[in-house]
């Protein structure tokens, strides 16, 4: 029967623990990389013609609202951008107040009744 030393005990604990910490980063990696997808998947970015399917309205109600400010939007260059999260929170608190469709329109067609 062999005894093993404490010099190769020590050398034996030192590579088990070389290996965990390798094992450790490895788990690192990709634990950070799954979460980066999860918040990707949760900050899913939409276009205007995106938005207006997703809500069944036209482009144009939705490029009204961003320039109304109604809307929470960002732009990249030229392009009118929306995260899919502040859009649902949109839409829930559009939902919670109720609409008084005869004065909005009334409201419009003053703010954009054409003189002629």
């Amino acid at each position: 029967m062999k005894t093993v030393t404490q010099t190769e005990t020590d050398t034996r604990l030192q590579r088990i623990e070389t290996e965990l910490r390798e094992i450790k980063k490895m788990l690192g990696h990709v634990i950070s990389s799954n979460a980066k997808e999860k918040i990707f998947e949760k900050e899913t970015l939409m276009s205007v013609k995106e938005v207006a399917a997703f809500t069944k309205v036209n482009t144009s109600v939705i490029y009204n609202k961003c320039a109304a400010g109604e809307i929470p939007f960002f732009k990249v260059g030229k392009l009118y951008k929306f995260k899919k999260e502040d859009i649902l929170r949109w839409l829930e608190s559009k939902n919670e107040k109720s609409v008084d469709v005869d004065a909005y329109v009334n409201d419009y067609l003053q703010k954009h009744l054409m003189k002629g």
